[in-house]
């Protein structure tokens, strides 16, 4: 057995894309794995057969990762064409992808409508091409974590027809938001605007070669939907009583028109698994209707889990226990996903007579190799209404009675959460010799939104549960030496880390990773800040500034003494580089041991999808970092 290090991440497969055929006999997916050497992913197509067992390679290292099924035997997927994108068709039986059509513009993933007709979606430059010496902004956001510049630039939904070729179904300045299509029918989401983009979206559907509005834009938020015989259904919010991050609740609406009607009380939990790992890639869908039912992902409590529910009667039940699920998709009676079970990376699974089906089996080989630390779970009574729930990973070759350093990881949101799955970086400090504590503070997901509900309070109950948290740990665990503890996280978890070091100096050494320092500058600079930092500290910069600079950790910064790594992506445009750079002047001026490491063309998901060698130089650093002052320090 060996030890998990900084380049063991290199060997994961991570699976993703699951598309079931109509036949229910077959499920696509996509294998993607590390190139160090490229620098990059590479990407095999593979189907698993549901009747037989069977998981073969159908094509790649390729392009083929945005597909849906033409039909039973036959894979459509978008590549680049010499002028464009080439819509191809790859037979699942054998021989060569084959060019259905093409268009001049790079295009996504197409939805198949029936007699060879297909729905996809692409960006429209509503000022033409842009200049290659300037940029133009226009609009918010001017910008997206990932994309780059998108001002001026609209989603178009486009149906492509053999005999009829390509017709465009909006027209700028609406822009699509999502789309899903079944029996000929296009249900899609989206929004006019031409200065500032809305959140609440409207809902069209596209029947018969006409659009009509069922949802006017302006009146909910529409968190994911799908269609179900004669009607649309739909996760909602008004967003009015937790604001944008408020969970929804189920409603229909038929596709003649009329007002959505509830069908399920939804707010006492997230559609969509919020359990963070780092050892996902690709994407995947939270839900799906097949039949009467509706299959959805939901966090509840510490997993995220798959619930049924029987459209007709209204009914649900849950289907998976604990864990985390990812992604779904189902059709013809069979359901496929991608679970995290026993501690191991994703894996498809399917349900037989009600029991889980393993599917594949990509990560065994490296596994069975590696001596890992089992999460145990523990609560903390913190004065809040409810124990704050959380986890302590022991050193891997740990010796009781043996002293030991720790590190506490705080996970991004804030309205994610930790579960018992594998995380990388999580298991890398226990290899190296760390005990690992995480937990969910007020502010996580799976508890409903009253427990999630953090607004105009950042810094105050979640840095209580966090420390109440911490002192928890200590009082079980006497083997952590309490002069010798490490605090780190991203995003959130990178906001907390400014928060905690500017209000404590228990901390030995600190990380802070795509963190926000001030946010007043995240209100102004980012994809989401233009009304994400209003409406998470209750106050904009505008209007009161001293109620957002009070939750701001700049504020505090001439109160830090903990050594501090900053690390962060130069084009993330969701926490702007201004947050690291404002932090790390301030104090390398106050005289603090400081380091910041800017990555060149990474953006806000470095640590789970940025580039090989790039998320290899992170561990790095931070290892180097902990190690310089957590372990030299030991007696």
């Amino acid at each position: 057995m060996r030890r998990i290090s900084c380049e063991t991440f290199l060997e994961l497969r991570c699976l993703s894309g699951i598309a079931v055929s109509p036949d229910g006999r077959y499920a696509a997916y996509t294998a993607q794995i590390p190139d160090l050497a490229g620098n990059g992913y590479l990407a095999e197509l593979r189907l698993a057969g549901l009747e037989d067992g069977s998981d073969r390679r159908l094509a790649g290292p390729g392009p083929a990762r945005a597909y849906s099924w033409l039909d039973g035997r036959t894979l459509v997927y978008p590549a680049a064409g010499e002028k464009g994108t080439d819509y191809m068709a790859l037979p699942i039986d054998g021989g060569e992808a084959r060019k259905l059509f093409s268009v001049p513009f790079k295009a996504g993933k197409a939805l198949p409508l029936g007699g060879g007709r297909l729905a996809f979606t692409a960006q429209y430059a509503m000022r033409g091409e842009p200049d290659a010496a300037f940029d133009v902004l226009e609009d918010l956001p001017f910008w997206s974590n990932g994309a780059g510049f998108t001002a001026g630039k609209r989603s178009q939904l486009y149906v492509y027809d053999p005999g009829a070729g390509v017709t465009q179904l909006t027209e700028p300045p609406f822009n699509v938001a999502g789309v899903a299509a079944s029996g000929g029918r296009i249900l899609y989401t989206g929004s006019r605007f031409t200065d500032v983009q809305t959140l609440r979206h409207g809902v069209y559907v596209w029947e018969g070669g006409d659009s009509r509005c069922l949802l006017e834009q302006d009146r909910y938020i529409v968190k994911l939907f799908d269609i179900w015989r004669d009607r649309a259904v739909l996760c909602l919010t008004d967003a009015l009583s937790y604001g944008n991050g408020e969970n929804g609740d189920f409603f229909t609406i038929p596709l003649a028109g009329g007002e959505p009607e509830l069908l399920l009380r939804h707010s006492d939990r997230c559609v969509g698994s919020t359990v963070g790992t780092d050892c996902r890639l690709g994407a995947g869908s939270a839900w799906r209707v097949d039949g009467d039912t509706l299959y959805s992902i939901s966090t509840v409590g510490r997993s995220s889990r798959i619930e049924a529910l029987d459209l007709m009667s209204g009914e649900t039940r849950p289907l998976t226990g604990e864990g985390s699920v990812e992604f779904l998709d189902a059709a013809a009676g069979k359901l496929v996903y991608l679970a995290f079970r026993g501690g191991r990376p994703g894996e498809l699974y399917t349900l037989e007579g009600g029991a889980e089906k393993r599917l594949t089996h990509a990560n065994d080989a490296l596994f069975d190799s590696l001596e890992l630390s089992v999460p145990e779970p523990i609560e903390a009574a913190t004065g809040a209404s409810v124990p704050v729930q959380g986890w302590v990973m022991k050193p891997v070759g740990y010796e009781p009675g043996r002293r030991y350093p720790a590190i506490l990881s705080i996970h991004g949101g804030p309205r994610l959460s930790y579960g018992r799955v594998f995380f990388h970086e999580l298991q890398l400090w226990a290899a190296e010799g760390y005990f690992v504590l995480f937990c969910n503070p007020s502010g996580s997901e799976g508890r409903g939104n009253e427990y999630a509900d953090i607004r105009g309070r950042f810094g105050g109950i979640d840095y209580e549960d966090i420390m109440g948290f911490v002192d928890a740990a200590l009082g079980l665990y006497p083997d952590i030496d309490p002069k010798r503890l490490g605090v780190g996280g991203g995003s959130y978890g990178g906001f907390m880390t400014n928060w905690i070091i500017g209000h404590t100096d228990r901390f030995a050494a600190a990380c802070s990773q795509r963190s926000i320092a001030d946010w007043t500058g995240m209100e102004g600079t980012t994809d989401i800040g233009y009304y994400f930092a209003k409406g998470q500290t209750g106050a904009s910069h505008r209007d009161s500034r001293e109620k957002q600079w009070s939750q701001s950790p700049l504020r505090y910064a001439d109160r830090v003494s903990t050594p501090t790594l900053f690390l962060h992506g130069e084009r993330d445009f969701r926490c702007y580089k201004i947050e690291a750079l404002a932090m790390f002047t301030a104090l390398k001026l106050r005289g603090v041991d400081t380091r910041l490491c800017l990555f060149e063309g990474e953006n806000h998901e470095l640590s789970r999808s940025g580039r090989p060698r790039q998320r290899l130089k992170r561990l790095e650093e931070m290892l180097a970092w902990y190690n310089r002052y957590l372990k030299d320090m030991e007696d």
